[in-house]
C-alpha cells in the first residue's frame, strides 16, 4: 500500500470517527422538498397516516415527497471523499438500499421511503468511501405508517 493510499484510509477513518463522536444527527422523516439543494419540510414527525400521505401526493415523486433525510457534514473534505446511502426496512423486515448518492449542497442526504404499508419502519443512514466503497452507519430512526 503506498503512503498516499495509507493517507486516505487514515483520513476516511478519521472523518467517519468524527462523524460517529459527534453524533452528527438523527435521521428525520415527514413530507419535504430538496429540489434547491435544501431542506424545506413541510411536515416532520415519527407517526404518519398513510391515506393522508397519498391524498397530498407525497408518494407522487413530485413536489414535497415523503421520507427521511439527515445532516451528514458540509465539509468539502468530507463532501469530497465521502457518500451516503440509505436503507428502509419495512416492517415484514424487508430492507432496501438506495444510493450511493453524492452529499447534497447543504450537507444532508435525503430519500424519498414509499412506506404504503402500515407498521414501523427503520431507516439507517451510512457514509459510503468514494475510494473503495466501504460504508459505516452514522444513524438511524424509526417511524409508524398508519392506515
Amino acid at each position: 500500500m503506498s503512503t498516499k493510499s495509507i493517507l486516505i484510509v487514515l483520513a476516511t477513518a478519521a472523518l467517519l470517527g468524527s462523524i460517529s463522536q459527534a453524533n452528527a444527527a438523527t435521521p428525520l422523516c415527514g413530507a419535504f422538498d430538496d429540489n434547491s439543494g435544501t431542506i424545506t419540510v413541510s411536515s416532520e414527525g415519527r407517526q404518519f397516516s398513510i391515506n393522508q400521505l397519498m391524498n397530498d401526493g407525497r408518494f407522487s415523486g413530485r413536489g414535497p415527497q415523503f421520507g427521511c433525510w439527515m445532516e451528514i457534514g458540509t465539509s468539502p473534505e468530507l463532501r469530497g471523499t465521502m457518500m451516503y446511502s440509505y436503507r428502509v426496512t419495512d416492517p415484514s423486515g424487508q430492507s432496501d438500499e438506495f444510493g450511493p448518492y453524492g452529499i447534497q449542497a447543504g450537507g444532508f442526504g435525503s430519500g424519498s421511503v414509499s412506506a404504503t404499508h402500515a407498521g414501523i419502519y427503520r431507516v439507517e443512514y451510512f457514509t459510503v468511501s468514494r475510494d473503495n466503497g466501504s460504508k459505516a452507519s452514522i444513524g438511524s430512526t424509526t417511524f409508524t405508517m398508519n392506515p
